[in-house]
């Protein structure tokens, strides 16, 4: 290492309106998750689309939670018995947590829990659409007044 280099370690970026949007992982193709962040009341709210581990069909979770700096930390509920246009309702389950912790604007990690099925794990996600709107609000330049 060169004298006198300092190497600055990016930093962090506090979950904003900008981390809105579609995240996935490249090497899992056909599912991933939307993401709807709630900034005034420091809350996420996201869905994931996803398969079976036995890739017998697929899964639809949906999560709740709240939000400090980079770190969301979701209550994992599975919603079942869906029909297509039946306005049946649908059967919404708790079965684990879902956390995500983003590194900046267009990467991060999903890691879940789901006990009952002895299911735990953690993945890369990218932010399918970029854009410049989650670097305003971590750089000051973009300010949302209430």
């Amino acid at each position: 290492m060169a004298s006198g280099v300092t190497l600055a370690q990016e930093e962090k970026t506090t979950i904003n309106f900008g981390h809105n949007g579609t995240w996935f992982n490249p090497n899992t193709s056909g599912q991933g998750f939307f993401i709807d962040v709630i900034p005034s009341r420091q809350e996420i709210v996201a869905s994931w689309f996803t398969f079976n581990i036995s890739g017998t069909g697929q899964r639809w979770f949906t999560a709740q939670g709240t939000f400090e700096d980079n770190r969301a930390e979701l209550t994992l509920l599975e919603t079942t018995g869906g029909v297509l246009n039946d306005p049946t309702p649908v059967a919404t389950t708790e079965v684990g947590t879902l956390t995500f912790e983003f590194q900046n604007c267009t990467n991060g990690t999903a890691s879940f829990n789901i006990p009952g099925e002895g299911l735990a794990g953690a993945m890369s996600i990218i932010k399918l659409v970029p854009d410049v709107v989650c670097n305003n609000f971590a750089n000051g330049s973009l300010i949302v007044r209430d």
